[in-house]
């Protein structure tokens, strides 16, 4: 099992990327927490499920110009957009 966090600017651009994520996988492998402005995928450890997540935030990011995303699997993080953007990453 592969969990996949992303950390966006607000609550409210989060659930944008939520709904496109959800799309993407079965709704109960997707969860947000909007106190953190963070969406959580989880997925069979397949590198499949981790391009999907990338190219989803990389379009939403695109398209809404949210600024940037940070996405966490295990411990490490990548930060996608724009890395000047502040973001709630805990």
């Amino acid at each position: 099992m592969v969990e996949i966090r992303v950390a966006v600017t607000d609550a409210t651009t989060a659930t944008g990327l939520f709904v496109r994520l959800a799309g993407q996988f079965d709704l109960p492998s997707v969860s947000l927490d909007a106190s953190r402005a963070e969406i959580c995928v989880r997925s069979e450890a397949d590198s499949r499920a981790v391009i999907h997540v990338i190219n989803t935030v990389e379009s939403w990011l695109e398209s809404d110009g949210a600024g940037a995303a940070t996405l966490s699997i295990g411990d490490r993080s990548y930060t996608m957009g724009d890395p000047s953007t502040p973001r709630s990453v805990r």
